[in-house]
């Protein structure tokens, strides 16, 4: 399903459940936040070609980040996990992109877990001072 936004819309918002759904960004950029502690951290932005989603849509947990448009246009397909298994049954580098993405991620998680096993480095950032 095709789905357009425009600046500032929400498409995903941190904390949703039953979240079925997995998106490719189709044109546009969109920014990513998080929110801890009471506090939003802007993480990032995503582009055109860029897919978000595929955790909360695999392992049927709640958004990890609200996602926000942040152009003019901005365009989105969004597949349930049905339309997703039939799409990468006929297009495997979706399935992919999928992967790449999750060890992209998984990568990062490993390299923190490095940064803050440093004693040093933890006191810093426990205290705010990084």
């Amino acid at each position: 399903m095709i789905r357009n936004y425009k600046t500032g819309n929400i498409i995903v918002r941190q904390g949703e459940e039953n979240s079925k759904s997995l998106f490719i960004i189709k044109k546009g950029k969109c920014a990513v936040q998080r929110a801890v502690n009471n506090k939003i951290i802007d993480c990032g932005f995503i582009r055109e070609g860029d897919i978000f989603g595929e955790i909360s849509m695999i392992l049927n947990v709640e958004r990890a980040a609200t996602i926000i448009a942040k152009d003019d246009e901005v365009i989105v397909e969004e597949f349930n996990r049905h339309d997703f298994l039939d799409k990468i049954t006929h297009n495997p580098e979706i399935a992919w992109k999928v992967l790449t993405n999750l060890a992209m991620k998984t990568q990062m998680l490993d390299e923190i877990q490095e940064q803050i096993s440093d004693p040093a480095t933890l006191k810093k950032l426990l205290t705010g001072r990084i």
